[in-house]
């Protein structure tokens, strides 16, 4: 397993945004993705798997991941290269831009999300060479 990295706004953008306001935003409203071209969806995902050999990815959808309990291990790729992913801790609600790979872990017994997509979502999927597995090395956070 690679290391687990915190989301920042920098180390995040090249998968998508953190929704959060930006520093120097002072207003009381910020609009963090839209897509005008489809409607979209809300849904809560529930999850056990501690271990992945499968991602996937949405061509045509941003989609955001929201923690709402346990603690999630969010795996994301740029879509040329799979195999080369970071593994963030979904300590923050995120957007994946379109075409991102990605896949969920749990480091406790189940983890939830709140998950936003359009209807018309559409998916690929990906087979890695080999099983990644969520945990935390003895000795390290």
């Amino acid at each position: 397993m690679k290391p687990i990295e915190l989301i920042t706004r920098e180390n995040f953008q090249p998968f998508g945004n953190v929704i959060e306001f930006p520093e120097d935003d002072q207003s009381n409203f910020y609009i963090a993705a839209s897509d005008s071209e489809k409607p979209w969806r809300l849904a809560v995902f529930r999850f056990w798997n501690h271990e992945i050999k499968r991602i996937e990815c949405h061509p045509t959808s941003m989609e955001s991941f929201e923690p709402l309990s346990g603690t999630t291990l969010l795996l994301t790729a740029l879509h040329a290269t799979p195999e080369e992913y970071h593994v963030f801790l979904l300590n923050k609600p995120v957007i994946l831009n379109k075409g991102v790979w990605h896949q969920t872990l749990t480091l406790t017994d189940v983890s939830e999300v709140k998950i936003t997509e359009n209807l018309d979502v559409y998916s690929d999927f990906y087979d890695l060479p080999y099983e990644v597995r969520a945990g935390l090395s003895e000795g390290k956070c």
